[in-house]
């Protein structure tokens, strides 16, 4: 990850009111028409804004983040009806810290533009995906919107196709303050 992380003490704001209004996290969830038997993993889960909608579609969701007090956030806020359903796990991107072929999808949400080593990051998708397996990106386009990154520090739909050369597109979508892409590995 890059030098710029989300602070764990502002996670307040990654499930805030505005954010549901910019990018509602069941919007995106219909778009990746998850199926309930799928293993998914929420990478950089933060304090679980798609990990716990994610979990009421899907047998099971790894929610990996990098700073304990968002896990503790998450799991906090978890639902009586999804126990057991969300396992959190501590690691630090581009290793993810699941076994090999453990998930059917890999959720990243806000996160890709925070990895510095993207081969590396990749080489672990492959990993850890089953075959076939679904690769699903939320991130910020490449000029300003009302929240996000640094513009400099954000890749363009075009440039986050090239950095997973094992993928295949299956589905685009851009909207003002954010793209989604749902990828398959070959």
């Amino acid at each position: 990850m890059t030098g710029r992380r989300f602070p764990a003490e502002e996670r307040k704001r990654l499930s805030d009111e505005e954010r549901r209004k910019k990018q509602p996290a069941e919007e995106i969830i219909d778009r990746m028409s998850p199926s309930p038997d799928e293993v998914a993993a929420d990478l950089g889960s933060g304090p679980g804004y798609v990990t716990i909608p994610l979990a009421r579609r899907v047998a099971k969701v790894y929610a990996v983040d990098v700073q304990q007090a968002m896990l503790d956030a998450l799991m906090a806020n978890v639902p009586g009806e999804l126990d057991g359903r969300i396992v959190p796990v501590l690691g630090e991107l581009p290793r993810i810290p699941l076994p090999d072929g453990s998930i059917d999808r890999a959720v990243a949400v806000n996160v890709v533009h925070e990895i510095e080593d993207l081969p590396a990051f990749e080489s672990e998708l492959r990993r850890c995906l089953r075959p076939g397996g679904r690769l699903s990106i939320v991130d910020f386009p490449k000029r300003e919107t009302s929240f996000g990154p640094p513009v400099s520090e954000r890749l363009s739909e075009e440039e986050m196709l090239s950095a997973f050369p094992y993928f295949r597109k299956v589905k685009a979508w851009s909207y003002p303050e954010f793209y989604q892409l749902e990828l398959e590995m070959y």
